[in-house]
């Protein structure tokens, strides 16, 4: 409703201000603002990131729990800010000379794994008492040339985490000892193409069995692995550039509800979120089926009981490369190529916040919404951008989209801004 009412309020202060003359200068006016910031794609969702362009000073946000850069570092560095780091041999972790796009630095950390000498590396990293919900953006770029991925970067629970990753598989856990979630990549059967297609790995009290139909163990050992959360079309990790990574867990309010959450973002683009009622499928031997034969009992996603006691909270990151078992792998599309010796991925721009971060902005947002100085933004703004357009178009204050003159672009750019919440100049938006 307040979107229609700031456009309609627009389109009044236009008519009443006699902007016949603006329109007539600005002959392309588009239905959507000139962006400031460009995109990473037309959907871009923009985040806490926006305010700190190449994420300089971001460390200093409030919300920001924990920041990873890894410049001016070494090996041994890595060590006084991370809890745990595998390095076997001093073979897998390296600093190189790159940075994500937008970045303000210049080296990013590297984690090669070599077959028949390792299995990859990781950093590893405790969160104090931990927190109620987190976000974990981070840049990945893998080696042209990179193989599937066993696993990759999880977001979890302890009580009372050690300083070095716990593996869990094969257990399920009971609402007070752990919980996690990892950003996964599948081989979608060997369909999709190296490193794998995106997916989240879950491990919560209610998870289910892969050993049986009903879900519940058949007396085997390790029952209880990860259960899979897909996508319902297969969304393709690419190779040779980097990408912008968000994985988010939001706990259950009680130990009685299951109104806890996963989510994960590709580029600043939400691709998939598991929370009550988001999808309709079966959970089936481990796997959540949005569609096939194993979809044989939809019904709407519960949401996550992920603890039993809310003294259990998100309180770890690791940030891993995990390659056991799939230097041998290969895709049906024989014609794509896979170096089944060495295996890269580079990370950079490692942000653990309690609000969603989004990927890196390379300018500021603008000159800021509250065009009056009244403490808020709202419609009035746009009004006064409108007098200041038509007082002066050569009035820098009037060029709130950036593009070196002010027109009814302006206005539009400003208007957006205020409805979806993009203001971050002033901390009232109404």
């Amino acid at each position: 409703m307040r979107k229609f009412i700031l456009a309609g309020a627009l389109v009044a202060a236009v008519a009443a201000l006699g902007l016949a003359t603006a329109f007539a200068v600005e002959n392309h006016l588009q239905p959507t603002s000139l962006p400031r910031v460009l995109p990473a794609a037309a959907d871009v969702e923009w985040g806490l990131a926006r305010k700190y362009p190449g994420d300089a000073g971001i460390q200093s946000d409030s919300s920001v729990v924990f920041y990873e850069d890894f410049e001016n570092s070494t090996v041994a560095d890595l060590a006084q800010r991370w809890n745990n780091i595998s390095n076997k041999d001093d073979q897998v972790l390296s600093f190189v000379t790159d940075d994500p796009p937008g970045g303000t630095g210049a080296h990013s950390l590297q984690m090669t794994g070599t077959k028949g000498l390792n299995n990859g590396g990781h950093l590893y990293k405790t969160l104090g008492p931990g927190y109620d919900q987190l976000y974990a953006r981070f840049y990945a770029k893998f080696a042209a040339d990179a193989p599937y991925v066993h696993h990759f970067v999880q977001l979890g629970s302890e009580f009372n985490p050690p300083d070095y990753p716990m593996g869990f598989a094969g257990s399920r856990p009971n609402g007070f000892d752990h919980f996690t979630t990892a950003l996964d990549l599948g081989t979608d059967n060997y369909e999709a193409a190296p490193p794998g297609a995106w997916m989240l790995y879950s491990y919560w009290p209610e998870m289910q069995s892969w050993q049986s139909d009903n879900g519940e163990p058949d007396g085997r050992p390790n029952p209880y692995y990860g259960n899979v959360f897909e996508t319902l079309q297969p969304v393709q990790a690419p190779r040779g550039e980097w990408i912008c990574l968000e994985l988010m867990i939001k706990c259950n309010s009680a130990p009685d509800k299951r109104d806890g959450e996963e989510a994960f973002w590709v580029n600043g683009r939400l691709i998939d979120r598991w929370a009550t009622g988001t999808h309709t499928g079966t959970l089936f031997r481990g796997n959540f089926r949005l569609d096939g034969v194993f979809n044989t009992n939809p019904k709407p996603f519960e949401g996550f009981m992920w603890r039993k006691t809310n003294a259990l909270k998100i309180n770890y990151l690791w940030l891993q490369y995990y390659l056991e078992g799939v230097y041998d792998l290969r895709p049906k599309d024989s014609t794509i190529t896979i170096n089944g010796q060495v295996a890269r991925v580079e990370f950079d721009n490692v942000v653990l916040a309690t609000e969603y971060i989004g990927p890196l902005a390379t300018e500021p947002p603008g000159p800021g919404c509250d065009i009056n100085g009244d403490g808020n933004a709202n419609v009035i703004d746009v009004i006064k951008l409108v007098q200041l357009c038509l007082n002066n178009p050569q009035d820098p204050r009037a060029d709130y989209n950036g593009d070196g003159s002010a027109t009814i672009s302006d206005a539009i750019a400003l208007l957006i801004d205020i409805i979806e919440g993009n203001c971050f100049d002033m901390g009232n938006v109404g």
